[in-house]
């Protein structure tokens, strides 16, 4: 893979005047900005984006933070005073994993929103000025659409939607006869699934935490999930499956133009013979199909895993996810990977460790893995 060029440093912290190339004529000049939390018209302005996704809000920049102590760096690009493009990075800084930034952080989706190339580079270049700036190793861009640069490049990740229906019952007749009799099994074993708020963080975050050290990586802190509801309060929502009072699976959703992700979702291995994951995810597109929501992101997977096949059983649609990385010069790419060779030693060890230990010292070492 190639490599992007290194650009001029920068003086300014919280606005850039870019150089004669990016300055227009008649078109007008290309401002980049570094903007102060809330801004209503950068709102407006990702909201209507058809790709924009939750983690594209200037608020979650704000939420992480708030949450971790990670310095935010949301960008806008403005043409003759009119918002025309944003990028939101986090800094996350680390003496275990270095000093990189991230588009975006906590975040299966990141990258810019733009109207105009003009508008994608400037802010692609202010971008490489500030890691330059904060002696960033790199830059990992999220993207669904590749950014038009030399840029290294991951694509072992994918994603996949179903498209959802008015009706739920539309729905259901699509699955597999294979799906709606592992759903049946999971009613006729006794589970019951309700859905709420805030309520029930508890019972989420019980079940992620014990799935987590199973997997054998650390948890992120019930702070960040607190957050996100108090952030969003209109968005989100929790899904509960129950075996008479025992969590056995839950799930975090969040809902932003009628597109719904569940980045976080986890059941109880030693129930799982019961099929608490299948109803789960029938109770979350039921619920959704009834909102009037057009899609389900089941969020981003390895190719071949687990978790990659029991999503295939749904029949979703598939897309492919493009991580892309500004490396400094004099740097090499490291990505911060659970599957990388060199963390294979931590993850078995992790999974020996008591749970209530790992709840402990799990979102200490989970705030720099973004």
């Amino acid at each position: 893979m190639g490599r992007a060029l290194r650009l001029g440093r920068r003086g300014h912290r919280f606005e850039s005047c870019l150089p004669d190339r990016f300055q227009y004529g008649s078109i007008g000049f290309m401002n980049i900005s570094i903007i102060d939390y809330p801004d209503v018209k950068c709102d407006e302005f990702v909201r209507q984006k058809p790709d924009v996704k939750l983690e594209h809000m200037p608020a979650w920049s704000d939420m992480i933070e708030r949450t971790f102590g990670h310095k935010g760096f949301y960008l806008i690009a403005r043409e003759n005073g009119i918002i025309c493009g944003v990028l939101p990075l986090t800094q996350v800084r680390s003496r275990l994993f270095g000093n990189r930034m991230i588009s975006q952080a906590f975040s299966n989706y990141g990258g810019p929103l733009v109207n105009s190339r003009r508008a994608l580079d400037a802010l692609y270049n202010r971008a490489v000025e500030l890691a330059t700036e904060y002696k960033c190793q790199s830059i990992e861009f999220r993207n669904v659409e590749p950014l038009p640069y030399e840029l290294y490049s991951r694509t072992d990740k994918i994603g996949m939607y179903v498209p959802l229906t008015s009706d739920p019952d539309d729905l259901w007749r699509s699955f597999k006869a294979n799906i709606r009799e592992q759903v049946r099994k999971a009613w006729k074993s006794g589970l019951v699934e309700t859905t709420g708020g805030l309520e029930l963080l508890d019972d989420f975050y019980k079940v992620y935490t014990i799935r987590m050290r199973e997997l054998g990586t650390p948890g992120y802190p019930r702070k960040l999930f607190y957050n996100i509801f108090q952030t969003f309060p209109d968005c989100c929502r929790v899904f509960v499956v129950h075996l008479n009072e025992l969590t056995v699976g839950a799930a975090l959703t969040y809902c932003l133009n009628n597109s719904v992700e569940f980045p976080w979702a986890s059941t109880l291995v030693k129930y799982n013979r019961l099929r608490p994951n299948y109803l789960l995810y029938w109770s979350i597109m039921k619920h959704y199909c009834r909102e009037g929501a057009a899609r389900l992101d089941f969020g981003r997977s390895t190719v071949g895993s687990t978790h990659h096949k029991f999503k295939n059983h749904w029949t979703p649609e598939p897309f492919q996810f493009h991580y892309q990385y500004w490396v400094q010069p004099g740097h090499k790419l490291s990505p911060v990977k659970p599957d990388n060779p060199r963390y294979r030693n931590k993850v078995k060890i992790w999974k020996k460790l008591p749970l209530w230990l790992t709840r402990i010292i799990g979102p200490y070492i989970s705030r720099n893995l973004p």
